[in-house]
């Protein structure tokens, strides 16, 4: 009994420090809005988006820009884009966005299809989920 539950928290320890795959950063090209932010100073879910982010990435260089979506499926684009490179340590893999006033970091702490972590080196940790169009048929009858 007790061997299990030595091995259980070994593969729990184990599995909570994985680091995403190299490969998977691929996964973040689309639209994502955020879900949920953790702080030192407490947590809030978001219901309703207003902006959603667009990432596109090739290889380990990609951007981030804001989207404002609309109700027929369309998007309005600032024009600002968050450059950033993709770093792959040892024991993480890290965004790290650079511009003419900043350079900031996030570690990616898991990514599918359908979401992706990041936290930030003030302990924010941001839960994105994938965007899905919300189209209205003016059509309708």
């Amino acid at each position: 009994m007790r061997f299990k539950l030595i091995l259980c928290s070994a593969v729990l320890i184990v599995a909570c420090n994985s680091k995403p795959e190299f490969e998977d950063v691929n996964k973040l090209n689309g639209f994502w809005e955020i879900e949920k932010a953790e702080t030192p100073y407490g947590d809030k879910s978001y219901a309703v988006n207003q902006m959603v982010d667009y990432f596109q990435i090739q290889d380990s260089l990609g951007f981030r820009k804001k989207m404002q979506p609309n109700l027929l499926g369309n998007y309005q684009s600032s024009q600002n884009r968050e450059y950033f490179k993709v770093k792959d340590y040892k024991d993480s893999l890290v965004l790290i966005y650079e511009n003419d006033y900043d350079t900031w970091t996030e570690t990616l702490m898991s990514i599918n299809n359908e979401k992706f972590i990041v936290k930030n080196k003030e302990n924010f940790i941001y839960t994105y989920k994938r965007y899905e169009t919300k189209n209205i048929d003016l059509d309708e009858e």
